[in-house]
C-alpha cells in the first residue's frame, strides 16, 4: 500500500515536471492535469476534480471579440446592423481582397445612426443572431 502511494506520488511529480518543462501554463491548468490523472488523485487525497475545476474557473477571464465597423442598417428596435470589413490576401494571386461580414448588434440607447463608425464586442447571445454590443462610437456621421 505504501509503495503504491510512493509510486503514484513519484509519477505525479514526474508529470508535473514534464508539464512545466514543455509548456508555460498557469497553476490551475497544471492542477487540472494532475487531477485528471489517477496518480494525481492518490497523491493528493484532499484534492478532487470538482475543487480544482472551480478554482480554475474562478481565474479564467472572458475572452471578448472586438471589431470596428460601420452601421449599415437601423431598421430594428434597439438593434443595429454593423458591417465589419477586413483585408485578406488571396492564397494564389496574393492580391489583397476586401471581405465583409454583417453583425446584428445591441444598441439599447438607440444613439447611433446609419454611417457611424462603432466599436463592437461580443457578449452572451441575446437571440439567434444577436451576440454583440456597441462599446463606443468612434466617429459620428456628418449630417
Amino acid at each position: 500500500m505504501q509503495t503504491n502511494l510512493i509510486g503514484s506520488l513519484i509519477l505525479a511529480l514526474l508529470v508535473a515536471v514534464a508539464w512545466i518543462a514543455t509548456t508555460r501554463h498557469s497553476a490551475p491548468e497544471l492542477g487540472r492535469t494532475l487531477a485528471s490523472t489517477r496518480a494525481g488523485f492518490t497523491a493528493c487525497p484532499g484534492v478532487t476534480r470538482h475543487s480544482l475545476a472551480t478554482f480554475a474557473e474562478a481565474e479564467r477571464k472572458p475572452i471578448r471579440q472586438k471589431f470596428e465597423g460601420r452601421i449599415v442598417g437601423d431598421g430594428m428596435q434597439k438593434s443595429r446592423t454593423v458591417r465589419v470589413e477586413r483585408l485578406v490576401r488571396h492564397p494564389k494571386y496574393h492580391k489583397r481582397m476586401r471581405l465583409s461580414k454583417n453583425f446584428i448588434v445591441d444598441d439599447p440607447t438607440e444613439s447611433t445612426e446609419v454611417g457611424d463608425v462603432v466599436q463592437i464586442a461580443s457578449i452572451k447571445p441575446m437571440s439567434k443572431r444577436k451576440a454583440f454590443e456597441i462599446v463606443e462610437v468612434v466617429r459620428k456621421v456628418k449630417k
